[in-house]
């Protein structure tokens, strides 16, 4: 995945979670295109690195997604979600797939609470 592309999924994120009251099938999608952001960070090098505003934007993405998981649970459904979750056998670590279990923001938005985040521009 090149930058251009990851630019796309980060567009596409930020549509999802803009209309957090979408379909399931959307919400869905919106788990997906996380996903697929997240292979292109944990596979980011320090050839390949990340823009600093594109960082940011993803991680504001996540704080907005965290801080509209009610309506997106409501969207998706408990039960939908639990079994997306266990077809793909998503890791703990791709907290986006456990909104319906997670008390307390991801270690990641905790830590940007402390410090003020620009909007996305996009």
């Amino acid at each position: 995945m090149n930058q251009q592309e990851l630019e796309r999924l980060v567009r596409k994120y930020y549509g999802y979670v803009a209309d957090p009251e979408g379909s399931g099938v959307e919400a869905l999608d919106l788990l997906s295109v996380r996903d697929k952001i997240q292979v292109f960070l944990d596979f980011s090098t320090p050839e390949k690195t990340l823009s600093h505003s594109l960082y940011e934007q993803i991680h504001e993405l996540d704080r907005l997604l965290w801080n509209e998981q009610e309506t997106f649970l409501t969207v998706i459904g408990g039960r939908e979600l639990q079994h997306a979750r266990q077809q793909r056998r998503s890791p703990r670590s791709h907290w986006w797939w456990y909104l319906d279990e997670l008390k307390a923001p991801p270690r990641p938005l905790q830590a940007q609470r402390e410090q003020p985040t620009q909007a996305f521009e996009g």
